[in-house]
């Protein structure tokens, strides 16, 4: 059955169920339940009629103001409408304007003789209690009294009572079918979630599975989108992989023939073999970060086992390492370290920090700070290390994609600064493998700020850290 049929039986069936406890309550329960707070429950139609006779005879000895403080001075009259007619329907006493249709009812009622009750469908309902009455001296009349109205069902509370219980069983009704509907968009969310999260074999296979409306298909079509995107992911990743591969070995004849051609010329000094060497060395470069990042894709951890790891000289060794980048800068690197020992792949690591040190170093202005802070927050049990510089900063739309293979705030920045656009995608990957997190933001003040976070593990939750995806392999 299509949602939208579900949809509609459900709330089709809510409404019989309350209209059919509230009537039942109303059958069930004796009329005077609850009268003891409400005393207007029941309605006493010849105290009324005594209380309507004597005002018609107040009528007679002091005119229509006095006819109305009699009927009013009666307990049973308290903020009761009230009319009375002659017997031709002409209105003759009353403590406001009725309805147009009151004098041809009392003339009407009149030819029949007796009391009635009379029920008016207006706004709201109404009911009216109409009766002949004779005053003292003998007169006849019709008079219309208010018995009840809206205002007095909402102040009544059977009527919350009633309401209530009918309430109940179109409650659950509707709740089961919010669940029904809620729970499994909220599954199919989750999945979205690992999906965009890298999990591309995530799927919502048991809940399309299972259901033969909207939301089934829609969770069918979700797997089949998921498939076809694991199938184009993979494939991507596994042509940049082989390519990569493939032009290793061309690579390697390059820096050999030109190392013959070096020693051959040895006594000359060619600008033609330096540039060819460095543009080489730069391909060489690229492939190699492309085998890296197509392995940490997978999953792959280069040629490394887990080992402690002292956080404060992590730093400082590749503080050292890129100091000499730094003073090609003018920059200067600074900042406060604490010294904790986690269980890491340390080249690994060293590579994540590394290159997000040299991102901010390139970007960073002539004269200028980097800082590289590391801290332990003992509160979420995680290391953190923080890169921060005084440059450009990135445009707030673009912070989530810096960490993105080959993506460019700018078209030709990175190639013009010497960058290849895949360090900090390295870097998001090296720290994914480690569980960890990695976000960018810009400082108020100016420049950007790279926090890495990764989980606390010393040595003694080092089987913690060890899964299949962590396991070392060498990349081929």
């Amino acid at each position: 059955m299509k949602l939208f049929w579900k949809i509609f039986l459900c709330f089709w069936l809510a409404t019989i169920l309350m209209l059919a406890f509230g009537l039942g309550m109303r059958e069930m329960i004796p009329v005077k339940f609850l009268r003891e707070t409400d005393t207007d429950s029941v309605f006493e139609s010849d105290a009324a009629k005594a209380a309507l006779t004597a005002g018609a005879t107040a009528y007679e000895a002091a005119g229509p103001d006095a006819a109305a403080s009699a009927v009013r001075s009666a307990l049973i009259m308290a903020h009761r409408r009230f009319f009375l007619f002659s017997e031709d329907g002409v209105l003759l006493a009353g403590n406001e304007r009725p309805p147009n249709f009151f004098g041809p009812l009392a003339k009407t009622i009149a030819h029949r003789g007796g009391d009635e009750m009379a029920r008016y469908f207006g706004f709201g309902f109404r009911m009216f209690y109409i009766c002949p009455i004779q005053s003292a001296s003998g007169h006849r009349y019709m008079a219309i009294l208010a018995v009840f109205e809206p205002g007095e069902r909402v102040l009544r509370l059977r009527f919350w009572f009633n309401l209530t219980v009918g309430m109940i069983p179109a409650a659950l009704v509707c709740i089961a079918l919010s669940l029904y509907i809620t729970r499994p968009i909220s599954r199919l969310r989750k999945t979205a979630q690992r999906l965009a999260s890298g999990d591309l074999s995530a799927r919502a296979s048991p809940l399309g599975t299972r259901r033969n409306d909207e939301v089934g298909d829609m969770a069918r079509d979700f797997d089949t989108m998921a498939a076809r995107i694991e199938v184009l992911m993979s494939a991507q990743r596994r042509f940049v992989a082989d390519v990569s591969h493939e032009l290793g070995a061309p690579l390697t004849r390059m820096h050999l023939a030109l190392a013959l051609l070096r020693r051959q010329f040895a006594e000359k000094n060619s600008s033609e073999i330096d540039r060819i060497e460095r543009e080489t060395d730069k391909l060489s470069n690229l492939v190699q970060q492309l085998l890296l990042l197509a392995g940490l894709e997978a999953g792959v951890c280069p040629a490394e086992t887990l080992a402690p790891v002292s956080v404060r000289s992590l730093c400082e060794n590749i503080i050292d390492d890129e100091s000499f980048e730094a003073a090609q800068a003018n920059c200067q690197i600074t900042g406060e370290r604490e010294d904790v020992v986690i269980e890491a792949y340390p080249q690994l690591l060293r590579r994540a920090i590394d290159n997000v040190v040299r991102n901010a170093i390139r970007y960073s202005p002539p004269g200028s700070e980097v800082r590289l802070d590391c801290r332990v927050d003992e509160e979420s049990r995680h290391v953190i290390f923080d890169v921060i510089d005084s440059g450009s900063g990135v445009p707030e739309s673009m912070l989530s994609d810096i960490f993105k293979p080959f993506f460019r705030t700018a078209p030709g920045r990175e190639s013009k600064s010497g960058g290849t656009g895949l360090g900090l995608a390295i870097a998001h990957e090296a720290v994914r493998l480690h569980d960890g997190t990695i976000d960018a933001f810009n400082r108020k003040s100016g420049g950007l700020h790279v926090t890495i976070s990764l989980p606390l593990r010393t040595a003694s939750t080092e089987n913690d850290l060890r899964s299949p995806r962590l396991s070392a392999n060498t990349l081929q």
